[in-house]
């Protein structure tokens, strides 16, 4: 019989392994039997194999011996107990006395010792460690010197390493002799955080710091990394405005920022980088750095907040891992409008002609008549295509279109499919660690006829090396591809769809004629035929990035950090578009299907003349960073940290573009097939630098009272050389409670409780890095002359032209923000229980605005300059719990944050209009007439007040009452002024606040699932236009089912005022119509499955496990539902909801 669960209680290395004491001196009174056993092998030199429930199982040990033999003092320990045991060779075997041990060792297969020792990250030994073979029922317990010894038959074995406070290990027996790093738990008090320039145990952290793991991001199907953050931390505010594949996400930290804008700083691996380039699956830890405390060391760059995100590296002593992972998934639009059929289509035409009639506004310019009724009527009942048409009696060269088209539901038939691969290698021995992933997305359009096609490719290589006892070597390389096809127009692919199917396909128009020709005959905007025909719009990206470092650290308690980035960006775009015909109707008498017999239309009217440009930009990046750490604990009680550094970056933008229209051949797109008298050819070169020192020092005291100061001295070139350089100072202290003796009644409770307050002033220079910069914007102290080229033709051609240079100011600077905050963190029910909670102030002040108006003979605008202040509050509120209830793990975190902002200093507003800003206004507000309900009749709607100010037609019943607030008996904005608004009020704010987020996971041996909801507790919206109103834009408008609830005189109780074609005083923003966007989103649920690993041995796979994940799958809100409320911009390009089915296989 084989032996289970062997556990080794200790093991040394011996010179010579054939030599033990023979006799044991003991004296133990009611000791336990490891323990003994301990004593025991220390004296003699035996190792004891014995199984984890004999141990736990035995009774107390009672001994008196002296200078005895071995096997006498054994007899002794195991007299009482329900054991036997075996000297064998250097071993003493100890079994269950039901078990024969001569039986067990003759049917125990042949074994093999397998050795090692357990260390910390610092090589340091770890006495106690669990080390199990996978799949297996051994088991041992590191002891002294951190080793251990197990007996295995299989030679390629997976160990499982686990010891509390740090992460579970799996590692292959790839040696006899093994040398197992441990990693400290990423959770609960010992946490170790990424911050700037370095790390720090998130117990001493001073400042307003979140961190999230890669499981946020993992398994997920997502292109970009925001999108798997949404939610995850408070106050990191991500944005995802479009759906469009590769589209990126934008990034906030704690609300508005600047009338300039402004976000925060994003590293990746401690170097400036676009986080929409990466891929998600890559990462392994995202911190936010909140306050200026925390964000100061990165200085000007760093006024709102810095996003350090970490890439996965590999472990030393960890032995060489394969990870491949699948994943296929399928995407949709949240939302999808439902049209209204042909014939309600007409119903409410008619209507809005007469009731726009009746009231003095335009008329509509189609006529429906009876035998376009009956043909929609013949068609809806037998929808072939033959019915959807027939010759139009007043023009037999055009057809009539009676079909019943839902352009949404064509555009959008289904799933769009996307796939994801991601393979790895990851392992290290003493000497090397080392990381390699390479990703593979595949991204299809939501849209059916686009052909759309968006690839991105992913290399992330990274390797680390001990050269010496006092010298590390590491270098990075990363290759990030980007390949995109699609459809070719003059506006964005999502405008087209977007506004094209609310405002000019009706659903009586089919998407094709009987002969196969689309439709549309020079009127109608046909996206199948503009996808088919309009040409192509291709770019691809390559995104190079080369990092060297070193890390010296030649005495104790202190190093030096060094390293240097190169990056290579290039980006190549090629627009072509084609002129397409479009045809009218086949004449009577005719084959109806044969193309041949159309009557042409001629080109498509918005694009006659082909034409193509090729652009071409080409970026080089460079970084340098050095710095040294100094790092001791004296006396104790005083730890003390200090380190100061050096940073400089330079990048320099170059691009060529050229257009040409008038192409020889539309089908071979290229600059030099044309004959364009004058092609349009442009090329900008320009650069920007950064140079900067910086330092931080941590003192901490007797681990009660903890200290942080901070500052950076940095240079800009985006300022004039007297106001080049400027200093960032921050400071932040803590109070650790719990630590605090007085306070000792807190400890049965808290393990952690402490209260955090900091400081610090921060210039803002705002360059994104991943904008498309100008002079202006780079050199904004420098002024420039516009040129370009003339709209209008002079000579038979279009001019070129230049400007007279803009005015700049002498006193323009940095704008300078201020931050203050005040935490408190704890941990309790022996960390089961952890959050924090964060209250804040944020001061911009000196904001660049325009200047006073000039007199316009001066021919240039007025100067920017210094002239504004702005607030923003808020607080924040994060907590975890975590438990496990035997082999169920489970774990619940919620997140919460709000935040507003205020101008409170604003120059160039004296009157207080409310077209601008001015001193009081919180950022986003809405002002509005205030409705209670609408006329319900004519009569009604004569009531006396003026409203020519809203309309100045006839008011009828069905159009919305508004209150007359101030009294004179108008409805009207006043002066639009703050002191005369008329009957306008404040009525809502379109900031989101209360926004929250929320995780639930659990696993239950083979299972587990993972639920994220997020969310936004408040916020309002204006939503107007097309996709609200009814022929809210005019009469080519689409109106949707939702909209069908329309005032009549038989509906009185309507939601939606009388229909009209375009606005009239209805549509003005109003508190009936103020949408309450505020929602809660199930974002992701991700179910797994990993299969046994007794199944997977034989095939010597580590682990298998099969999962599926979903993606904006449930949204529950008050908003109109032909909105997303995300995504209040209906005619962009839509965001998707997703699943997928995936795999990852570890070898």
């Amino acid at each position: 019989m084989k032996l289970i669960v062997v556990l080794m209680i200790a093991m040394v290395l011996r010179v010579n392994g054939s030599s033990f004491a023979q006799n044991v001196t003991l004296s133990e009174r009611n000791a336990p039997l490891a323990n003994i056993l301990e004593k025991v092998r220390k004296q003699t030199g035996y190792d004891f194999l014995v199984t984890e429930s004999m141990l736990i199982n035995a009774k107390p040990v009672t001994i008196n011996a002296k200078n005895e033999k071995v096997s006498t003092v054994l007899t002794k320990i195991f007299e009482h107990q329900n054991l036997n045991f075996k000297i064998k060779n250097s071993s003493i075997i100890v079994s269950s006395k039901s078990v024969s041990l001569e039986a067990e060792e003759t049917e125990k297969p042949v074994q093999d010792n397998l050795s090692g020792k357990v260390v910390d990250s610092k090589g340091m030994p770890i006495t106690g460690a669990t080390i199990k073979i996978k799949g297996g029922t051994q088991t041992a317990v590191s002891g002294e010197g951190g080793r251990f010894q197990l007996r295995t038959s299989d030679k390629n074995a997976t160990l499982i390493v686990s010891f509390v406070g740090y992460e579970t290990q799996e590692v292959r027996a790839i040696a006899a002799n093994l040398t197992i790093t441990m990693t400290q738990t990423m959770s609960g008090l010992d946490e170790v955080v990424v911050v700037g320039y370095g790390t720090q145990k998130k117990i001493n952290l001073t400042g307003a710091v979140s961190s999230v793991g890669s499981e946020v991001l993992e398994n997920r199907m997502i292109t970009n990394i925001g999108a798997g953050l949404q939610g995850a931390v408070p106050n990191l505010n991500i944005g995802i405005s479009n759906g469009r594949p590769g589209a990126g996400a934008s990034f906030n930290i704690r609300g508005y920022t600047s009338l300039n804008g402004g976000g925060p700083l994003i590293l990746v691996d401690g170097v400036q980088m676009d986080p929409n380039q990466l891929n998600p699956q890559d990462v392994q830890n995202v911190t936010v750095l909140k306050d200026a405390a925390a964000s100061a060391i990165y200085g000007a760059r760093a006024a709102y907040g810095v996003v350090l995100i970490t890439t996965k590296n590999g472990n030393y002593n960890s032995g060489t891992r394969v990870n491949y992972s699948f994943n296929q998934g399928f995407s949709r639009p949240t939302t999808i409008p439902k049209t209204v059929n042909s014939l309600e289509y007409v119903d409410m035409y008619k209507y809005a002609d007469l009731t726009g009639n009746l009231s003095g506004g335009g008329r509509g310019s189609e006529v429906w008549t009876d035998t376009d009724i009956e043909k929609m009527k013949e068609y809806m009942a037998n929808p072939i295509p033959e019915n959807a048409v027939y010759i139009d009696p007043s023009n037999p060269t055009r057809y009539r279109y009676v079909g019943n088209t839902d352009w949404w539901e064509e555009m959008f038939p289904g799933w769009a499919p996307m796939s994801e691969h991601n393979l790895g290698l990851t392992g290290g021995s003493e000497k090397i660690k080392y990381h390699t992933s390479l990703g593979y997305l595949n991204q299809g359009g939501l849209f059916k006829s686009a052909n759309q096609k968006y690839k991105r490719y992913n290399v992330n290589m990274g390797l680390e090396t001990k050269v010496t006892s006092w010298l590390d070597l590491n270098a990075k390389v990363r290759l990030n591809r980007k390949e995109d096809d699609k459809p070719a127009r003059s506006a964005a692919i999502e405008g087209i769809f977007g506004d094209r199917i609310a405002t000019d396909l009706r659903p009586n128009i089919p998407i094709r004629h009987p002969d196969g020709h689309y439709s549309g005959q020079g009127s109608t905007t046909n996206p199948f035929a503009m996808n088919e025909y309009n040409g192509r719009d291709t770019y691809q990206s390559d995104d190079i990035w080369l990092t060297g470092g070193f890390n010296i650290h030649p005495l104790k308690n202190f190093k030096v950090v060094g390293d240097l980035t190169w990056n290579s960006y290039n980006y190549n775009n090629k627009i072509n578009t084609k002129s397409y015909d479009e045809y009218g109707a086949v004449p009577a008498g005719q084959d109806p299907t044969n193309p041949d017999n159309a009557y042409l239309v001629g080109p498509y009217p918005h694009n006659r003349v082909p034409w193509v440009s090729e652009s071409n930009s080409k970026d080089r990046y460079t970084a340098i960073n050095i710095y040294a750490e100094y790092e001791n604990t004296f006396a104790e009680k005083h730890y003390l940290k200090a380190m100061a550094g050096y940073n400089r970056e330079e990048k320099i933008y170059s691009n060529f573009s050229a257009r040409a229209k008038n192409l020889l051949n539309q089908d071979f797109p290229y600059l030099n097939l044309n004959n364009d008298d004058k092609p349009i050819v442009g090329s900008l070169p320009l650069d920007w630098a950064l140079l900067g020192q910086f330092f931080r020092v941590n003192y901490i005291y007797d681990n009660r009272y903890l200290i942080e100061i901070n500052g950076r001295h940095d240079g800009s070139s985006r300022f004039a050389a007297d106001k080049r350089y400027v200093f960032s100072p921050s400071a932040s202290v803590a109070w650790r409670l719990s630590n605090e003796e007085y306070l000792s009644f807190l400890k049965p409770t808290f393990n952690d409780l402490k209260i955090r307050a900091s400081y610090g002033t921060l210039p803002n220079q705002s360059i994104d890095l991943n904008s498309n910069p100008t002079n202006g914007s780079l050199y904004p102290y420098i002024a420039t002359m516009p040129y370009g080229t003339t709209n209008y033709i002079f000579g038979n051609a279009n001019q070129s032209y230049i400007t007279a240079p803009g005015l700049v100011s002498t006193l323009f600077t940095w704008e300078k923000v201020t931050s203050k905050n005040i935490g408190l963190d704890f941990a309790l029910l022996d960390n089961k229980l952890s959050g924090s909670f964060d209250l804040y102030r944020r001061d911009t002040r000196d904001m660049l605005v325009g200047g006073q108006p000039l007199p316009a003979i001066l021919g240039v605008g007025a100067p920017n300059r210094n002239a504004a202040d702005l607030k923003t509050t808020g607080w924040e509120f994060e907590v975890k719990y975590n438990n496990k209830i035997s082999d169920f793990n489970y774990f619940v975190s919620f997140n919460m944050s709000d935040n507003k902002a205020k101008i409170t200093k604003y120059d160039l507003n004296p009157t207080g209009e409310l077209t601008s800003h001015y001193v009081g206004k919180q950022i986003d507000e809405i002002w509005g007439y205030t409705s209670n309900g609408l006329y319900q009749s004519d009569a009604e709607a004569n009531d006396g007040l003026n409203k020519e100010r809203l309309f100045s037609g006839t008011w009828l019943g069905g159009d919305v009452r508004f209150e007359d607030l101030n009294g004179d008996k108008k409805i009207d904005n006043g002066s639009n002024t703050l002191s005369n608004s008329g009957d306008m009020r404040i009525i809502g704010n379109q900031t989101a606040r209360y926004s929250y987020g929320m995780r639930f996971g659990a696993d239950y041996k083979n299972f587990d699932l993972s639920v994220f909801l997020q969310g936004v507790g408040r916020r309002d919206a204006v939503v107007g236009g097309t996709y609200f109103y009814a022929f809210g834009g005019g009469e080519w408008d689409v109106p949707t089912k939702n909209q069908m609830d329309y005032w009549t005189p038989e509906n009185q109780d309507a939601y939606f005022p009388r229909l009209r074609f375009g606005g009239n005083g209805n549509t003005v923003t109003s508190t009936r119509y103020l949408q309450d966007a505020s929602y809660m989103r199930i974002k992701n649920i991700t179910i797994g499955y990993s299969v046994p690993s007794l199944i997977l041995k034989r095939a010597k796979i580590e682990k298998i496990r099969l999962f599926f994940s979903g993606e904006n799958l449930f949204t529950f809100t008050k908003m109109f539902d032909n909105f997303d409320p995300e995504q209040l911009d209906r005619t962009a390009y839509p965001l998707s909801k997703n699943i997928s089915l995936g795999a990852q296989i570890t070898f």
